[in-house]
C-alpha cells in the first residue's frame, strides 16, 4: 500500500506520514506497546514497515473515537492529534486510549460543544494526559449533564433502529406495539422517565422474555406525558398493566380500575385498532415468534385480563372523552 493511499484513508495517518521523524517515533511506540491487539500487528508480517504500523494506529484510533458513549468523535482532527502526541510520548498506551480514556474524551467533547464547560476546563491543550481529562469530566457539576447527554445519544441511536406498529396517534394519545428493543428504549425515555424493564439497560433480555408470549402495548397520554400516570404499558399474558413508575405492579385489578377511570374507552379503542391492523401486526411480529402474533386471540386475552378498562366507554376521565 502506498503512503498516499494511507493518507486518504485516515486522519491520524495523514498528519503523521508526511513527517519522517514523527512516523519513526510512532512506529517505535507501537512496537513497544504490549496492550495493542497482537493479531493486528501479526497480520502485517514479520517485518512491518513504519508506514504499515502508522496505518494500524490510524485505524485503531478511528475505531476508538467513533464508538464513545457520547457519539462519533472520529472526525474531530484535534482529538486524534492530541491522542497521537500522548502515545508517542509514552504518556498513555492503547489500552488507556481505547478504554475509559476514550469515553472521557467523548464526555469532554460532548460538554464542550454544548457550552457546558467552565472556562478553565474548556482549554483542551492544558491537559497533559487522559487521567487529567478524566478527573475533570468526573466533577460533580458535570455528572448530571453527562447523564442527560448520554441518554440523548442512546435515544437517537435507538430511534434509527426501532420497529413498532402505531395503533393510535392523535391529539390525545400515542399508542404502539413495540416490535424490538429499540422501540421499548425510545418509549422509556419519551416524557416521564419510565422504569419499564423492557426499555432499561438490560431491556433486550426482558423484551426477548416477554414479547414472544404476546404483544406489549405502550401508551402515552400526550397532555400529561411527563407525569407517571401519563404513560402506561400492558402485557396481558403476564397480567401486567402499570403506569410509568409501575405502581401496584402486582395488583392488576387495582390498576385495571385506575386505568379505566383515567382513560375510559381507550382499552376498547386499542383492541379495535389491533384488529384493524392485524395483518401488519402479524407480519412485523414474525421475527419475534414463529408465525407472528395471532391478533384476534391476543385481543380476546386483553379483554379477559383487563375487563374493567375494556368495558368502559369514552367519558370524562383523566384522559377526557375518547
Amino acid at each position: 500500500m502506498k503512503a498516499t493511499d494511507i493518507i486518504a484513508e485516515a486522519n491520524p495517518a495523514a498528519k503523521v506520514l508526511p513527517d519522517p521523524k514523527m512516523t519513526k517515533m510512532l512506529a517505535i511506540a507501537i512496537r513497544h506497546d504490549e496492550t495493542l491487539p497482537k493479531t493486528l500487528v501479526a497480520r502485517l508480517g514479520p517485518k512491518p514497515t513504519d508506514q504499515d504500523l502508522v496505518k494500524v494506529w490510524s485505524d485503531l484510533i478511528d475505531q476508538s473515537l467513533s464508538a464513545t458513549n457520547y457519539g462519533d468523535l472520529s472526525r474531530d482532527s484535534k482529538l486524534d492529534g492530541w491522542l497521537t502526541r500522548l502515545y508517542i510520548n509514552h504518556v498513555n498506551n492503547f489500552e488507556d486510549i481505547n478504554g475509559e480514556g476514550g469515553d472521557a474524551l467523548g464526555a469532554w467533547a460532548a460538554l464542550s460543544k454544548r457550552g457546558l464547560l467552565a472556562p478553565q476546563d474548556q482549554d483542551f491543550n492544558r491537559f497533559k494526559s487522559l487521567h487529567q481529562l478524566q478527573q475533570v469530566v468526573r466533577k460533580r457539576n458535570y455528572r448530571d449533564e453527562l447523564e442527560r447527554i448520554k441518554n440523548a445519544e442512546e435515544i437517537e441511536k435507538h430511534k434509527r433502529t426501532k420497529k413498532d406498529v402505531v395503533l393510535i396517534d392523535d391529539e390525545a394519545f400515542y399508542v404502539i406495539i413495540p416490535m424490538n428493543y429499540g422501540a421499548c428504549y425510545t418509549f422509556n425515555y419519551s416524557g416521564h422517565n419510565s422504569s419499564f424493564c423492557t426499555g432499561g439497560s438490560s431491556g433486550l433480555r426482558w423484551f426477548q422474555r416477554y414479547a414472544p408470549e404476546g404483544p406489549i402495548v405502550s401508551i402515552i397520554y400526550k397532555p400529561n406525558m411527563n407525569d407517571k400516570d401519563g404513560k402506561w404499558q400492558f402485557h396481558a399474558p403476564t397480567n401486567q398493566l402499570v403506569n410509568s413508575d409501575q405502581d401496584y405492579r402486582h395488583n392488576v385489578n387495582l390498576n385495571d380500575k385506575k386505568f379505566a377511570e383515567l382513560y375510559p374507552g381507550l382499552m376498547k379503542s386499542i383492541c379495535t385498532s389491533m384488529l384493524s391492523k392485524s395483518q401488519e401486526i402479524n407480519e412485523m411480529s414474525k421475527d419475534i415468534r414463529p408465525g407472528g402474533y395471532d391478533v384476534p386471540k391476543d385481543v380476546a386475552e386483553i379483554k379477559e385480563t383487563f375487563p374493567v378498562s375494556y368495558s368502559t366507554s369514552g367519558g370524562a376521565g383523566g384522559g377526557g372523552p375518547y
